[in-house]
């Protein structure tokens, strides 16, 4: 039995010799960016593949992706036949997240497809994220490894000055007008951009025919990494058209120029915004003396 015993033994051992000649590190962020096309971006974590030839074995591998959602159902796999084939170098070979999530090549399911197919991002919640390393063929499996990620809803900033239904004196506000704002919250990796819209609401508009359908008067970044912009608007707000009303709002965006996800995504990164009036000074209201 003794030689049978060292045949096996040797058969696993070479089986592990084998097997071990390729790890993978998914060195994935845990709060990647939502926008699937941006993990080229090194913030969003890399793929290291570490290829250590301890007897003749293939170079050549496939990818394979398998995307799960946080119950752990696969809502997205790549597609091994059309997979490209990378020739490992000895030693460590570097890859972006890019290369690991595979988006070309990648097929999710039912919302998750509609999402990405409409916004090229994936909603919030928790995933995991498996990469194995393949033979060429696609029928043997050589490394793999999953990590959990998030997709982050963000709390977009609260307007706080004008708050809504504000009145501001004109002899002030013809001049300067200060707007302020709470922070993205939780905070980002990076710091966010701050786009200041106002618009100028006509009579017969309702605030939101103004914000959807006029052009805006103020269309800045503030100071990144601030809460706050000011604003000379240079307006004549003394003159017969003074009680003008205005809607504003701060829309939040990254460093790609790209709207930041808050909790309705159809605001494209625009807080709720508010209104404020400009009227002169003898029509604003100040609280009675006792």
């Amino acid at each position: 039995m003794k030689p049978y015993i060292m045949m096996l033994m040797g058969l696993v051992l070479a089986i592990q010799s084998v097997t071990a000649q390729i790890t993978i590190n998914l060195a994935l962020s845990n709060r990647p960016q939502p926008w699937l096309s941006d993990w080229a971006n090194p913030v969003n974590g890399q793929l290291i593949i570490s290829y250590m030839p301890q007897v003749v074995g293939d170079p050549n591998v496939k990818l394979r992706t398998t995307l799960f959602d946080e119950s752990g159902a696969i809502i997205g796999s790549s597609n091994t036949s059309s997979a490209r084939v990378y020739r490992l170098k000895d030693g460590v070979n570097l890859f972006s997240a890019a290369d690991a999530i595979q988006l070309q090549n990648l097929k999710l399911l039912g919302k998750a497809q509609a999402l990405l197919q409409r916004t090229g991002r994936l909603s919030a919640g928790l995933y995991q994220l498996t990469v194995e390393a393949l033979n060429t063929a696609g029928d043997v499996v050589r490394a793999r490894q999953t990590k959990s990620f998030t997709i982050t809803a963000y709390q977009l900033p609260f307007l706080t000055s004008p708050a809504n239904e504000a009145n501001l004196d004109a002899h002030i506000a013809q001049s300067t007008i200060i707007f302020r704002w709470t922070s993205l919250v939780p905070s980002s990796t990076e710091l966010p951009i701050y786009r200041v819209q106002v618009f100028e609401i006509l009579p017969n508009q309702t605030p939101m025919q103004a914000f959807r359908g006029n052009r805006p008067l103020l269309d800045e970044q503030a100071t990144r990494g601030t809460t706050q912009y000011i604003w000379r608007p240079n307006l004549a707000m003394l003159d017969s058209t003074a009680n003008k009303k205005f809607i504003w709002t701060v829309q939040t965006i990254d460093r790609e120029g790209k709207p930041i996800q808050g909790l309705d995504a159809t605001a494209q990164g625009r807080s709720t915004p508010a209104v404020f009036t400009i009227i002169r000074n003898e029509a604003v209201k100040r609280p009675e003396l006792n």
